[in-house]
């Protein structure tokens, strides 16, 4: 970077007046005069002088010897007084409370600045760009950030604002990027710079929450284990440090409105990674750990990453894609949606981007890890858009211990299932204490029966780094649990040998999110055992499918086998989400201008990527296919259902028997071959296996085995005293809990209480005494004192801000003359966030007794998980048509 000098003949011959063209050396103060006569030279050459000022409130110092040639201020704590021209004012409401001077002449030395922010939150001397000034208050260091020991050097605490005149225009310092080192830049805090090349937008992640917007030079930056040209990783982090620097938006304030630099002021407006600035000018200043320029002009942005409305043509007769849908939960407040509109949102989102990328198998990273719940509902979605069967689900149950899961969704007029799908057994797979198992299965294109293997993966994050400083996990430059992800990777290939092994299906895809980048080790693993990087074949700039910190990678990637790699016909990246600003994602917090809008864009935080194939011609597989998901616990007298029942016969089949027989001695019962469901009731507890079966005329046979543990009869249940019957636990303040008489006589409510525990104590936190009475086949209903809607609940009811304040962790008893007779939840278990069993849950649902009810139970002790289940029908948040209707 150049920095200017005093090289004029007037300076010259003033410098027997001047010590040093700043009027000073650095930390000494100057007289009145002697600054005065330093800062008419810039005028020597024109008409005026230097307006003068009133006598300064403390001694009188230049602003490069407050800013001194270190990273601190020599003079911090120190009250000075200091003139200069105004060279930025964000004094405004909501700006940076404040303005920025700069002193006319620069000094001869490299390291200190002439610029100064002015901190006057409530200045009754506002002042105006262009004004000379003269400022009397305390040298303060400002930290905004973490613990780094950058400081920015400000004038605070205000004794005394003096307008002196009109002062010289101060022209720009020439910033040019990369700098040679990123100590030039603390030479500049505080003064007006300019940068004339072109820069490139690289980061939006805060715009919309802060309005920055992070600019680097000669185009986007790159990860240093994904960069297209160079190789040292340790010398790409270092050029892209010293290529980067933050555009704010001048002001203070969290989520502004609107949001600043985007293309248009309606939901249609974005700013994408690779969009290119000019015009950028403004004043360079340290905050939250960045440098940043506050603009004193408007940039120009060129749209130079236009978005696309689909993804490129891969060619091929067909296509298999990858999608991180960024924790697609119907169950709400978990890792996804936290209301019922931020899930139809982001469900709307979705949906947008899998019809356009119209992939005939779909692979899915982060789907809900409860059985086909929230991944039928988006399939459904989809349906819904594209017609009704145009996808069906591939069920793999509920693999693994984490709350998430891999998934996929397919086409069956586009290809057919080969067998069932497959998960994987080893527990090198699982990291951390958790297992998020990959799926595989293999598929047959309808025309020509052409198979291959789908494999969808999803490697253990890069983040939440272990908490030992021995741990072989921790960040080696490739994130944390690399380790891990490489011994993932060796089980991945392991297993697919194997499928390739027991199968003769040597054409394998497989897709996800690998955690890793392209030149990373758990990729370089995958390679190594014959598998091609198809991003590889992309130009080497467009092989990226998220961005973090400002720099553009790929974690996402399809691999295809030796075999498969030639029937690839392309590959693509679809540009909609790494490069968006997450300000126009679907969550609605921080979003005082929401830019939501129903498009692909920002629909995840990963790219998805898309792949074509044009198989070659294979034999039929005349091979039956048969999923569902089983139950595991049951209770004696109440009905126990399979659920997502799909029978397929095999090719050229003309019939078939489905049945099921369910361990317990009894007949085996023959289902219809379209069923989804089948129900049954144990007499008695145990533990039985279920075998659900398919033959068919073609002599194929697949069957499916589980063992169900089946519980005794709730008791009581004999409807001889009162019991819960509905629970809401709801949106905000929407929650009650319903009791029902089933006797048939008036019970004295004086013997009842109600108690809640919180958050799996197992000691009360609030305590109800009843009162009054209830009537036979009467119910009372307890809600919240701020309930959304009171007038919908029949009956009589009662307002309770105190034992009606629940969550879906909480627990809730009903005790009769100091028995507890009825229970919500396990007293003493901490559930995490609710009790889940299905679509059941304690957490924003309705809950109702089943109808086969007619008295209370207690759940089981821990560690036995409550079923919930077993006893309740659930029904969707804020649902209230029940209340007080038993």
């Amino acid at each position: 970077m150049r920095l200017l000098s005093c090289s004029s003949a007037v300076l010259l011959a003033l410098s027997a007046l001047v010590a040093g063209c700043g009027g000073g050396n650095p930390g000494t103060s100057l007289p009145t005069n002697q600054l005065s006569a330093s800062t008419m030279m810039v005028n020597a050459a024109g008409p005026g002088a230097m307006p003068s000022c009133p006598a300064p409130a403390n001694p009188l110092q230049s602003v490069n010897a407050v800013q001194g040639a270190g990273k601190l201020s020599p003079l911090a704590g120190q009250q000075v007084s200091v003139r200069g021209v105004v060279t930025g004012d964000f004094q405004a409401a909501n700006q940076l409370n404040g303005f920025f001077i700069q002193q006319p002449v620069p000094d001869q030395d490299g390291k200190t600045s002439e610029g100064i922010f002015v901190y006057a939150p409530a200045s009754a001397t506002p002042v105006k760009t262009g004004q000379y000034v003269q400022v009397s208050g305390t040298v303060e260091e400002f930290k905004s950030g973490s613990t780094d020991p950058e400081r920015a050097t400000r004038i605070s605490q205000l004794s005394r604002v003096d307008l002196c005149g009109s002062g010289p225009v101060i022209k720009a310092r020439k910033l040019a990027l990369p700098v040679a080192s990123l100590d030039e830049l603390e030479a500049l805090e505080g003064m007006l710079v300019e940068v004339t090349a072109p820069l490139t937008v690289t980061d939006t992640y805060t715009l919309g929450r802060y309005g920055e917007l992070r600019l680097s030079a000669n185009g986007r930056l790159y990860q240093q284990n994904n960069h297209p040209v160079l190789t040292d990783r340790a010398a790409i982090a270092d050029l892209n440090a010293r290529s980067q620097i933050l555009l704010d938006d001048g002001a203070a304030i969290s989520n502004p409105t609107p949001i600043p630099y985007l293309s248009a002021s309606d939901s249609s407006g974005t700013r994408r990674v690779g969009d290119t600035v000019t015009n950028v000018r403004g004043v360079l200043t340290w905050g939250f750990d960045a440098w940043r320029i506050e603009p004193t002009q408007a940039p120009t942005f060129t749209p130079a990453n236009p978005r696309t409305a689909t993804p490129a043509a891969v060619g091929g007769s067909l296509r298999a894609g990858s999608l991180n849908v960024l924790n697609y939960f119907t169950t709400l407040n978990q890792r996804g949606a936290n209301s019922s509109t931020e899930l139809r949102r982001q469900r709307d989102k979705l949906v947008s981007t899998i019809v356009a990328l119209d992939a005939d198998v779909l692979g899915l990273m982060e789907i809900e890890n409860t059985a086909t719940i929230s991944l039928a509902d988006l399939v459904a979605a989809v349906n819904a858009k594209k017609g009704a069967n145009t996808y069906a689900l591939v069920n793999s149950g509920t693999p693994g211990t984490d709350a998430i899961k891999v998934a996929m969704m397919y086409q069956p007029a586009r290809v057919s299932l080969i067998g069932q799908p497959q998960v994987p057994a080893d527990p090198d797979f699982g990291v951390d204490g958790g297992l998020r198992p990959p799926l595989a299965q293999r598929f047959a294109a309808i025309d020509n029966n052409g198979s291959f293997w789908f494999v969808v993966n999803h490697l253990k994050s890069k983040g939440s780094c272990p908490s030992s400083a021995s741990s072989v996990d921790r960040d080696d430059g490739q994130g944390c649990w690399n380790v891990s992800r490489v011994r993932q990777a060796t089980a991945l290939n392991k297993w697919v040998g194997q499928l390739v092994a027991n199968s003769g299906e040597a054409d394998v895809l497989m897709v996800g999110d690998f955690n890793a980048y392209l030149n990373e080790d758990p990729i370089k693993t995958i390679e190594a055992a014959g598998f091609e990087d198809l991003l590889k074949r992309l130009p080497a700039s467009d092989r990226y499918t998220y961005v973090f910190n400002g720099e553009s990678g790929a974690l996402d990637h399809g691999l295809a086998s030796s075999k498969l790699s030639t029937q690839v016909s392309g590959v693509t990246v679809w540009h909609i989400n790494a490069d968006e600003p997450i300000a126009l994602d679907y969550n609605t917090e921080f979003k005082t201008d929401d830019r939501y809008a129903v498009t692909p864009y920002r629909s995840s935080d990963h790219d998805p990527v898309l792949v074509g194939l044009n198989l070659t011609a294979d034999a039929a597989i005349i091979e039956p296919v048969l999923s569902a998901t089983l139950p595991t616990v049951g209770q004696a007298g109440i009905a126990t259902t399979v659920n997502d029942i799909n029978a397929i016969l095999s090719k050229g089949a003309t019939s078939g028997t489905l049945s099921i027989n369910r361990g317990d001695g009894s007949a085996t019962q023959v289902l219809a071959l379209n069923a989804t469901t089948a129900s049954f009731t144990y007499a008695s507890a145990g533990t039985f296996v279920l075998h659900l079966q398919l033959d068919d005329s073609n002599g194929k046979r697949v069957a499916l085995d589980g063992s169900v543990v089946v519980s005794a009869a709730p008791a009581p249940s004999t409807g001889s005293d009162v019991f819960f019957s509905e629970y809401v636990e709801g949106s905000g303040n929407n929650k009650a809990i319903e009791l029902f008489n089933p006797t048939a006589a008036t019970v004295d409510l004086t013997l009842y209480r109600i108690k809640l525990f919180s958050n799996g104590a197992g000691s009360a936190s609030q305590t109800l005494p009843l009162t009054g009475t209830l009537a036979a086949g009467a119910t009372l209903v307890l809600h919240h004192g701020a309930f959304a809607n009171p007038a919908a609940i029949a009956g009589t009811k009662i307002a309770s801000s105190s034992i009606a304040n629940f969550n879906g962790d909480d627990a809730l008893t009903l005790e009769k003359n100091g028995s507890v007779i009825d229970a919500i939840g396990q007293v003493g278990f901490d559930p995490g966030s609710e009790w889940v069993a299905g679509a059941a849950s304690t957490l924003n649902r309705t809950l109702r007794r089943k109808s086969g009810i007619t008295g209370g139970s207690i759940p089981p002790n821990a560690p036995a998980f409550w079923d919930i289940a077993l006893e309740w029908d659930a029904f969707a948040s804020d649902t209230f048509d029940g209340l007080g209707r038993r």
